[in-house]
């Protein structure tokens, strides 16, 4: 599961304003998720925008904060607890892990 959870994070990061924005636009996903323009992704930024995607789809569920930081600590390489541009173009850039076969 945490292996599961490792590859889906990224992932999820990348997707969670995607649909909105024009393929490949990775400055304009950054700049959507980047709510108060810092340049840097933060964790409420990240929570707010995984709120907005589920809320488009009707779902009210709080987002799951653990989720949240283990996301975060998967993309932020520089350690100071967020994701940068750099961090999040490196993520985008790096090939996707094989998924884990079934038992």
């Amino acid at each position: 599961m945490k292996t599961l959870l490792l590859i889906a994070a990224p992932v999820a990061l990348a997707t969670a304003a995607h649909a909105a924005e024009p393929a490949g636009d990775g400055d304009a996903l950054f700049a959507k998720l980047d709510a108060n323009g810092d340049g840097r992704i933060d964790k409420a930024e990240l929570t707010r925008a995984h709120e907005a995607k589920a809320a488009e789809k009707g779902d009210k569920t709080p987002v799951d904060g653990a989720k949240i930081d283990e996301m975060i600590k998967r993309i932020d390489t520089n350690g100071d607890g967020a994701v940068d541009k750099a961090e999040m173009a490196a993520m985008r850039k790096a090939p996707a892990a094989p998924a884990e076969p079934r038992r």
